[in-house]
């Protein structure tokens, strides 16, 4: 490391990011579920370990004067390094170059949790915590999560709280804090047809049935190939659409199409997003083809079995198991019974109103700051928020969080700016305080000005 790094939360972060934490290293998940254990308890916080063993979470509470509570949902697991070569540095050995701080989980999602933790800690050594505070430190999130709801289920009585905040979001391409009240669901559905035993040469395709082409008439079947109108009855059933203050808040949002196509490599926007394009990207379903596989590349084969994978991306009325049980029910009804379905990974889309005290304590804290930031109403990507509300009665709201445009999540090079690091803890202080003062005249009657 090129220079030191302060006290204030950043030399417990390093010390946090050393640790290569993630899937399928059981030695690393152990040690980083200790570290954070070791934090919450010197910050005073009663710590209980729940969930696998191999990824243990961690549910820590802290008391204050208000009977008020608010969640915090981290996690401490991370995505694998990948190729070594791709880093310009080790990835578990932080660097620190100007501002910033590049390591495995600096973005996703470590410095966040730090950042919180440090904030807690402020309020507490000056006596204005203004309300309780539980932390949710998850293991598994990586992988979807797939003890959360156990978890949320068995410890429920520790995790009853008015809201809280999800894991920390991001900054715009212009460097503003994004406020994200809500996130699509999630229905990923793998489809494969076995036409056959095993692959055969080519040649044999002049009897035998091709399963690539069986698949590929199943795909179409879904969706007609010149509107994109999804064909799957009842598909938008349900859906509610953005309320008159989510319209409110998109029409404070900015887009610039020029700028999101370069970053995304394409040269055009799809044609029936062109009028609105971010109310389309938040209150509008998706229905993609993630990937296709059939057979070996570079071989004259007839592949025995072909598979496609539907990513499909659920907006507020929608439900991820009605989704799957009418795309099952679509198939055979168009004769394609034989498509073999499984679910694999979702959850239903959640939202908060932007009146809810949680969202608004946090746009207040922005504020606060006198640094720009944005509301949307939605977030175009998927997580399990929905647990919250479904076991719990409440949502979570996701705050910026300590990333920005070039955070380089689940890549080479993942890093924050330190800025965003203290930027992010003094807006939590700011946030705890607002929703203790909006909580405290709530249950007095008093005025939240």
């Amino acid at each position: 490391m090129k220079r030191s790094f302060d006290t204030d939360g950043i030399s417990e972060l390093v010390d946090l990011l050393r640790i290569p934490s993630y899937a399928g290293n059981e030695a690393g998940k152990k040690a980083a579920a200790r570290a954070c254990r070791d934090l919450l308890q010197q910050a005073g916080f009663v710590v209980t370990i729940a969930g696998p063993a191999e990824a243990p979470a961690l549910v820590a509470t802290l008391d204050a004067p208000s009977p008020e509570r608010l969640v915090f949902y981290n996690h401490y697991d991370v995505v694998a390094p990948g190729e070594r070569n791709h880093w310009y540095h080790d990835p578990f050995e932080p660097h620190l170059d100007g501002a910033r701080l590049t390591a495995r989980g600096a973005s996703d999602h470590k410095a966040s949790f730090i950042a919180r933790l440090a904030a807690v800690r402020r309020l507490k050594a000056r006596g204005e915590l203004p309300v309780g505070v539980t932390f949710l430190v998850d293991g598994e999130e990586e992988i979807g999560s797939p003890s959360l709801e156990t978890i949320i289920l068995t410890e429920r009585d520790r995790l009853a709280a008015a809201g809280g905040l999800y894991s920390g979001g991001a900054r715009d391409e212009d460097g503003a804090m994004v406020v994200r009240a809500g996130c699509k669901g999630r229905c990923g559905i793998r489809m494969t047809v076995r036409a056959g035993e095993k692959d055969n040469h080519s040649k044999w395709a002049a009897l035998l049935p091709a399963a690539a082409w069986r698949l590929v008439a199943a795909l179409g079947s879904l969706r007609d190939g010149a509107s994109g109108e999804i064909l799957v009855e009842g598909f938008r059933e349900g859906i509610t659409g953005p309320d008159r203050e989510d319209e409110a808040a998109l029409a404070r949002l900015s887009f610039d199409p020029d700028a999101f196509l370069r970053e995304a490599g394409y040269d055009r926007l799809r044609e029936d997003t062109l009028e609105s394009p971010l109310r389309h990207l938040m209150f509008e379903p998706t229905f993609n083809i993630a990937w296709l596989d059939a057979g070996p590349g570079g071989a004259t084969v007839l592949p025995g079995s072909a598979t496609a994978f539907l990513d499909i991306r659920l907006v507020p009325g929608q439900s991820a198991d009605k989704t799957f049980q009418r795309v099952r029910d679509h198939l055979a009804k168009a004769g394609f019974g034989d498509v073999i379905l499984s679910a694999e990974g979702g959850g239903d889309p959640d939202k908060c109103d932007l009146s809810d005290p949680v969202v608004r304590a946090l746009v207040e804290a922005c504020e606060r700051l006198e640094e720009p930031y944005c509301l949307h109403p939605m977030g175009a990507g998927s997580g399990p928020r929905h647990l919250f509300r479904r076991h719990l009665g409440y949502s979570l709201v996701q705050d910026p969080g300590c990333s920005w445009q070039g955070s380089n999540d689940h890549a080479a090079n993942e890093n924050i700016m330190v800025p965003h690091f203290h930027q992010n803890r003094e807006l939590i202080e700011h946030f705890l305080k607002a929703y203790g003062k909006r909580a405290n005249a709530s249950r007095t009657g008093g005025s939240e000005q």
